[in-house]
């Protein structure tokens, strides 16, 4: 009993101390004007002049207006000021932006150089960690260290793009880093971890090598690369690295689910068949897997969405957008679908393998 108290009052201890870290964190984030040699202002009061409204040869009309901002200087040596300025505005806000009073702005001379949006950030953030550690204990703060990580690994990577490397083969590289550290960290040394990251490998190289062979035998045929004009480099190195890296988040997931399944089966029973197994292995992959290519369809259409709106708005037939502009999200979604396919049978064939042969000496059940 008086273990069973102690073990619950160290609990308590720990979401309060990991509570009151996020606030505090939470309270920096809305104090920190200090951080910033840019003047930031926080709107006092809006006057709105100079409406009209002017529509194009479809008929649809726009209003313009002029916003008379008056804000108080939040930082810099005039702190505590009040400082007037225009902000033009238009009712679609699709190359305007529209303030409010309470909104804190960049201000470089006379312009607006932007909003002030990282509390919301921070904000937002602390609501993941707090949810995902109220959820998944350690597990979940893990899963945050895995992000971290990963997103210190890609940073790494531009580095190395930046001097020379090929962009493809980095990608491919990085993304057996995010494997092997991400499940590594996440779930420890297993066998399930082992079989999930052979499985990824595999689907990986797999799915890259039929990508590579149609794309280049069809010579990107039908693929816009509309919004890469910009690009120093070549549009399809950059197309190919985004498939790559797209399509290892699901793979990834079908694995790990998979191979998860697997050491819980096991578990359950350990004279459990190859065959039960390899049929328990394809009725998951079978639930799954719509769900799965559900998730990355809406993914990618969410990407498009706001162009895709804006371009039926201004007289686009939908046939003439998905052919002008959607084709990219949607070869990025039949690879990343493809990927989800074949990461099925290939990690329930490597799965099998590894988990019906004789215990290893530095992984365990």
């Amino acid at each position: 009993m008086k273990e069973r108290i102690i073990k619950n009052n160290k609990k308590i201890i720990k979401y309060v101390l990991i509570i009151c870290l996020l606030l505090s964190i939470i309270i920096i984030a809305n104090n920190n004007y200090c951080f910033y040699d840019e003047t930031i202002i926080k709107v006092t009061d809006i006057e709105i002049t100079d409406s009209s409204t002017s529509s194009n040869a479809l008929g649809l009309e726009e209003k313009y207006s002029t916003q008379i901002i008056t804000g108080l200087i939040m930082n810099n040596d005039e702190k505590g000021q009040t400082m007037e300025i225009e902000n033009e505005m238009t009712t679609s806000s699709v190359v305007t932006e529209t303030y409010n009073i309470g909104d804190e702005l960049f201000i470089d001379g006379n312009n607006i150089t932007g909003l002030k949006r990282d509390k919301y950030v921070v904000f937002m953030i602390a609501i993941f960690i707090l949810s995902i550690f109220l959820v998944g204990q350690l597990k979940g703060i893990l899963s945050v260290v895995t992000v971290i990580v990963n997103m210190t690994i890609f940073y790494l990577g531009l580095n190395l793009y930046s001097s020379g490397t090929s962009l493809v083969l980095l990608c491919l590289g990085e993304s057996f880093l995010f494997t092997i550290l991400s499940l590594f960290i996440t779930n420890g040394k297993h066998k399930k971890t082992l079989a999930a990251i052979i499985s990824v490998f595999v689907s990986t190289i797999v799915l890259f090598i039929l990508t590579l062979i149609v794309i280049k035998t069809t010579k990107y045929t039908g693929i816009n690369f509309t919004g890469m004009e910009f690009l120093t480099i070549p549009a399809e190195e950059a197309f190919m690295a985004e498939l790559v890296l797209g399509g290892l988040g699901a793979i990834m997931d079908v694995c790990v689910t998979i191979s998860a399944s697997f050491a819980e089966l096991i578990e359950k029973n350990k004279s459990i068949s190859t065959k039960s197994l390899i049929t328990s292995g394809r009725k998951i992959g079978n639930d799954i897997m719509g769900t799965m290519i559900n998730v990355i369809f809406f993914t990618y259409l969410c990407s498009g969405l706001p162009v895709f709106v804006l371009a039926l708005r201004n007289g686009f037939t939908l046939q003439n957008y998905i052919s002008s502009n959607f084709t990219l999200e949607i070869t990025r979604f039949l690879v990343g679908a493809i990927g989800i396919v074949l990461s099925i049978p290939i990690s329930i064939y490597i799965s099998t393998k590894i988990f019906k042969r004789e215990k290893s000496k530095w992984i365990k059940y």
